[in-house]
């Protein structure tokens, strides 16, 4: 039970964090629609959580049951409501069922709050597991038939959200969302409402499905653009999800291979605090792990340039002052070149030292600009005595808008790589890249 209590609170957790990202990045106009998103990942939360904590109560604590089992229901009541509204948020006839639910629901919520024992005649806790006595009598079936009266009605509004929208994008968003909601729903509707009647040991198995169902959605809302987002907190709140996801995998295997290899129930309390402080080590070492690694891949790619680190990082740079000569030695080692020189301002600034002259530098700063390409075309005499000084091509640093801000030397490739089996259109867009660092730094040249 250990194991399903954590998992439960986990992904409980994931769908919260998503609920939050969409509020707290949507835009003025979507704000009141993310509320509602919000508050349904909120109800999600306190579900689950109730749950999980009601599952794993020691027998002693029978004062706090009631507590548990009264946010189990309860929360499950604001959940239903708030994904009507969510999914009915301004069609025509939304506010039908929307105004009949938040009714029915009050009424129901009040009326276990004043007597718990419409829904229940008690409840049990045991080492064996815990349970509770539900009363099949008119609460529960008033209570299963708002379930499925909601149920239809999320169902046909977002039915009428497909129908209504001409985004090829839209449609796939709601009807994945549609998808994923009706298997958990169902899921929800055998495992925590018909077999509770019989047995209560199952009923996680509802809330699990339901809060994968809005993580995924999340997804959804990101890809499809389901909602205006715009925000840092966006970006933030993502990544956390991302590493909440990877701990909840992560903490999933352990359980399972630590009981197949030591055939006990499951690990002490002891063990599991250790791997959860591990998890959180590993996901706070984890930016720095990638930053590593995609350097290393960068630099061991010598047949190609790994585009992605290498925008991250002349991005970076752009930022602050460039220094000429930092920036010639980033390039050789992320462009595969066993020399880089830039020539700014008819200066020459390269990874190492060459036995070209200031005039001779002054010569190649002062070569006509290609109309098209960025490639120079140099004369024999010119072209020898570059080679000489491990040369291999000259090329414009030209920025986006097509400004001229210097001018490249590019020795010989690494890994015994010809520069005809070099990715050109790779490497042009990186200089273009490279140029429009350059063009925006405004600092002092070095």
């Amino acid at each position: 039970m250990q194991l399903i209590a954590i998992l439960l609170i986990m992904v409980s957790v994931l769908a919260l964090l998503s609920g939050f990202a969409v509020f707290l990045g949507s835009s003025k106009g979507s704000r009141a629609h993310a509320l509602s998103f919000l508050i349904t990942t909120i109800g999600v939360f306190g579900w689950s959580l109730s749950m999980g904590i009601f599952l794993t109560l020691g027998e002693d604590a029978t004062a706090f049951a009631p507590v548990s089992i009264f946010g189990i229901y309860l929360f499950t009541l604001v959940m239903d409501l708030f994904v009507l509204i969510y999914t009915g948020w301004k069609t025509k006839w939304g506010w039908i069922p929307i105004a009949a639910s938040a009714l029915a629901s009050i009424f129901l919520g009040g009326a276990l709050i004043y007597n718990p024992n419409f829904l229940y005649d008690s409840f049990t806790l045991s080492a064996s597991g815990n349970s509770v006595a539900i009363r099949l009598d008119w609460y529960y079936i008033s209570y299963i038939a708002l379930m499925l009266l909601e149920g239809i009605s999320v169902i046909v509004c977002v039915l009428a959200r497909i129908k209504h929208t001409t985004s090829k994008n839209i449609k796939r968003g709601w009807a994945g969302f549609l998808v994923c909601l009706s298997i958990g729903w169902a899921v929800a509707g055998v495992f925590d409402l018909y077999l509770p009647l019989f047995r209560y040991d199952l009923i996680w198995i509802g809330p699990l499905f339901i809060a994968i169902d809005f993580v995924i959605h999340y997804y959804a809302i990101l890809k499809y653009r389901l909602l205006d987002l715009s925000s840092s907190w966006l970006r933030i709140l993502s990544h956390i999800i991302v590493m909440s996801l990877s701990a909840i995998v992560y903490l999933t295997l352990f359980f399972v291979v630590f009981i197949a290899l030591f055939k006990v129930p499951s690990p002490s309390s002891a063990v599991i605090i250790l791997n959860v402080v591990m998890i959180i080590i590993v996901l706070l070492m984890f930016p720095a792990l990638n930053e590593l690694s995609s350097y290393f891949r960068s630099l061991s790619s010598m047949k190609e340039i790994d585009l992605v680190y290498f925008v991250k990082k002349i991005r970076q740079m752009s930022k602050n002052y460039i220094n000429y000569r930092e920036l010639a030695d980033f390039l050789s080692d992320h462009l595969h070149f066993q020399y880089v020189g830039l020539i700014i301002d008819k200066k020459l600034y390269g990874t190492r030292q060459t036995k070209l002259s200031s005039a001779e530098v002054a010569h190649i700063a002062g070569f006509r600009t290609p109309m098209k390409g960025i490639w120079l075309a140099v004369d024999d005499a010119t072209s020898a005595e570059l080679k000489k000084n491990g040369i291999e091509a000259i090329a414009v640093l030209r920025d986006g808008t097509g400004d001229v801000v210097g001018k490249i030397l590019l020795g010989r490739p690494m890994g015994n790589i010809s520069f005809r089996n070099r990715d050109i259109s790779a490497i042009e867009t990186a200089l273009t890249l490279t140029a429009s660092a350059i063009s925006s730094e405004k600092g002092p040249k070095n």
